[in-house]
């Protein structure tokens, strides 16, 4: 097991990615219980853009034209989904959510896909987030009678 003093530059969210994931998913969720259900709607429906888009940074990071290329699209694919989510159909907002974790392990090494290249820390980590607040905002939602 590494230790910080190994890699001194390594966050806590790279050194314990599944912990930290778990704990900005509930995190993230938590407000959710408390907002009104639009609110939360719109809530839920900027994070999802918010998240795809740190992909399109990756890219930016690795200059790749092609990377860049894909990455904005797939992100803008993910707002499309939040918007129509907030407009039309409130269940597209976590669905997408689970389309992002699997967007995050398409991007694993395992995957062998040509895709930016990301830290492998992050593909857990931000998976776990997705499906967090995928399933919760389901329950939540359908608590408050939003889907």
């Amino acid at each position: 097991m590494s230790t910080s003093h190994d890699h001194p530059h390594e966050t806590i969210f790279a050194q314990r990615p599944i912990l930290t994931g778990v704990a900005i998913g509930l995190a993230s969720l938590a407000p959710h219980a408390f907002l009104a259900p639009q609110a939360s709607l719109g809530f839920a429906a900027l994070l999802i853009a918010l998240i795809a888009g740190v992909y399109f940074g990756f890219a930016v990071i690795s200059g790749s034209f092609r990377d860049q290329f894909v990455e904005f699209g797939v992100a803008t694919l993910f707002a499309v989904a939040g918007l129509l989510g907030l407009l039309q159909w409130p269940v597209l907002v976590p669905l997408a959510y689970f389309g992002h974790a699997a967007w995050d392990f398409a991007h694993h090494n395992r995957a062998r896909l040509s895709l930016v290249s990301i830290p492998q820390w992050y593909v857990p980590w931000c998976a776990i987030i997705d499906v967090i607040l995928g399933t919760g905002l389901l329950m939540i939602w359908r608590h408050k009678g939003l889907v």
